[in-house]
C-alpha cells in the first residue's frame, strides 16, 4: 500500500535510480519508484561499462551496504565494440594488453618505444587498476568539486602517461590537408555507442578519464536482472516501487505540488522529485536541453535460422565516416546480437520536426556503411521501416573555463523541464537521467549521487 507523501518521488525505473532510492531509504527516508511506461529510462550509459566504473559500483555499494554491488559481476558479460572509420577498424578486447596493442597496431602515432615496451609487461592490468584507484579518490575530491583544478597527471607509470598525452594531443590536433585525423571519429563514435556523447572537443581534463574508459575491458550490464534484484532489496527495506502511469500533475504556478497516478492510489505528494529519464514525446512535460540533440531512427530485423551464430555475445558496432563528422547525421550505432540486428542512425532533432522525415536520407546513408562493414547485413536494411527511438543523444560542448588552463570538472548539465501547454518553466524536477553529468559519463553521475547522500 502506497503513501499519500514521501521525501522522495523517483520517476522512472532505472538501475542508478534503483541504487539511489535504496540508499535514501537507508538513511530513514520514505521513497517511491514510479515505473511509467511513458518515460524513457533506456540507455547505453547503463549498459555497456568499463573495468573501472564496475569498481566505482563496487565502492559505491560499500558505501550504501547493498549486496548486489558486492557480486555485479555475475550481471556482467565480456562485451567487444568495434569502431569503423574510413580508414581503420577498431576492435575492443577482454584485457588491457589487447586494447593497448589495437591502438599501437592501427595509429602510428602510439608506436613509441615505450609503448612497445609496454605491450610485453606482466603489469598493465596492474597499472591501469592503480591508476584508477587514484583516479577516482581525487575527482571525487572537495578540492576538485569545489575549485578549479589542474588536470590529473599519473607519472608513477610512464607508460600511461605517455598514452594520455598522445591522446589528447592527437584528438586536438588540427586537421591537415589530405591528413584527416582519424582518432577522433574514433573516439567520438566509441563515446556515442557507450555513453551517449557526441564528442567533438576534447580537454586535458579529460585525458586520464578516456585513457581508462579506452583501455579498460568492456562489460555489457544485465539491465533486466540486475533491476529485479535492486527493486527486491528496495522493498525488502521499506522501500516502495510502483509500475504505474503519470495521470496528470498538480500545479500550483512553477512548482509541482503532486502526482496523480492513473492506479487506485491516486495522487501522491512529495518533498523531491527525481527525473530518472525523458518524458515521451506530448507529455504533460518536456525536457530541454542547452546541447544540441539527437534521436534514434531505429530499424531492427530477426535473423533467419542459418543466419544465427553459436556465439551468445553480442556486438556494439559504430560507424562513421569524413563527410559525416559535424552533420545532422554524425553516427550509426548497431547492435548486432545472435537473434536479431538493431540498428539506430542518430539524426538531429529540430523544432517542428520528426526523426522520421530523415528516414529516407539517413538510409541512404548507413546503407553504403553497412556494405562496407558489414555486407551480411546490408542486404536486409531496406526490407524493413523505420521508427523513432525514445533514445537521446547529446553534443557536447566545451567545459566552462573561468580561469585561464583550469576549470570546475563537477558542472551538471543544464535540463530544464516545462509544462508543455504554457511552456512554464518547472522549479520542482531534478534532472538525473543518464547524461546529468557533463563529459565523464557514469563516474560522474555516481560521484553526484554518493555526494547527493552525505
Amino acid at each position: 500500500m502506497l503513501k499519500s507523501r514521501y521525501h522522495a518521488f523517483f520517476l522512472g525505473k532505472t538501475p542508478w535510480g534503483l541504487l539511489h532510492a535504496y540508499a535514501l531509504r537507508k538513511k530513514g527516508q520514505d521513497v517511491l519508484v514510479v515505473d511509467d511506461k511513458n518515460v524513457s529510462t533506456s540507455s547505453s550509459a547503463y549498459r555497456w561499462l568499463s573495468q573501472f566504473e564496475v569498481q566505482q559500483l563496487q565502492h559505491l555499494g560499500e558505501k550504501i551496504d547493498h549486496p548486489a554491488m558486492g557480486e555485479i559481476y555475475s550481471y556482467l558479460t565480456p562485451a567487444r565494440v568495434k569502431v569503423f572509420t574510413p580508414k581503420h577498424q577498431w576492435v575492443s578486447g577482454p584485457t588491457v594488453r589487447d586494447n593497448l596493442r589495437e591502438f599501437v597496431r592501427k595509429f602510428e602515432v602510439f608506436q613509441t618505444e615505450t609503448l612497445l615496451k609496454a605491450i610485453d609487461s606482466d603489469h598493465l592490468e596492474e597499472d591501469l587498476n592503480q591508476m584508477a584507484k587514484a583516479f577516482i579518490p581525487w575527482f571525487q575530491s572537495f578540492e576538485v568539486r569545489k575549485k578549479p583544478s589542474a588536470p590529473f597527471s599519473y607519472p608513477q607509470c610512464a607508460w600511461l602517461q605517455e598514452f594520455q598525452k598522445i591522446l589528447i594531443t592527437e584528438l586536438n590536433r588540427p586537421y591537415e590537408s589530405g591528413k584527416p585525423n582519424e582518432l577522433p571519429q574514433l573516439v567520438m563514435s566509441f563515446f556515442a555507442a557507450t555513453s551517449q556523447m557526441i564528442k567533438y572537443n576534447f580537454t586535458q581534463h579529460e585525458a586520464a578519464f578516456m585513457a581508462l574508459k579506452l583501455l579498460s575491458p568492456l562489460y555489457e550490464l544485465d539491465v533486466r536482472w540486475m533491476e529485479r534484484e535492486l527493486i527486491r532489496s528496495l522493498e525488502a527495506v521499506g522501500g516502495h516501487y510502483k509500475e504505474a502511469s503519470i495521470q496528470s500533475w498538480q500545479f500550483w504556478k512553477e512548482q509541482v505540488e503532486a502526482a496523480l497516478l492513473d492506479s487506485y492510489e491516486g495522487v501522491i505528494s512529495f518533498d523531491r522529485l527525481l527525473l530518472y529519464g525523458f518524458p515521451k514525446p506530448h507529455a504533460e512535460v518536456e525536457c530541454h536541453f542547452k546541447e544540441k540533440v539527437y534521436r534514434g531512427l531505429e530499424t531492427s530485423w530477426a535473423h533467419s535460422s542459418q543466419e544465427l551464430v553459436a556465439s551468445q555475445r553480442s556486438e556494439l558496432i559504430a560507424m562513421t565516416a569524413g563527410h559525416l563528422i559535424g552533420t545532422d547525421v554524425p553516427v550509426m550505432i548497431l547492435e548486432d546480437q545472435p537473434r536479431e540486428t538493431t540498428l539506430q542512425v542518430l539524426v538531429g532533432d529540430k523544432p517542428g520536426s520528426l526523426p522520421q522525415f530523415y528516414r529516407s536520407e539517413a538510409m541512404e546513408l548507413a546503407q553504403p556503411l553497412l556494405t562496407h562493414t558489414m555486407p551480411h547485413l546490408s542486404k536486409s536494411l531496406g526490407n524493413f521501416e523505420s521508427r523513432a527511438a525514445w533514445d537521446i543523444w547529446l553534443e557536447e560542448t566545451q567545459l566552462n573555463e573561468r580561469v585561464s588552463q583550469q576549470v570546475y570538472l563537477h558542472e551538471s548539465r543544464e535540463v530544464e523541464v516545462y509544462r508543455r501547454d504554457n511552456q512554464t518553466l518547472l522549479k520542482d524536477f531534478e534532472y538525473w537521467g543518464p547524461m546529468m553529468n557533463k563529459r565523464f559519463g557514469n563516474l560522474g553521475f555516481l560521484t553526484e549521487m554518493l555526494w547527493d547522500l552525505t
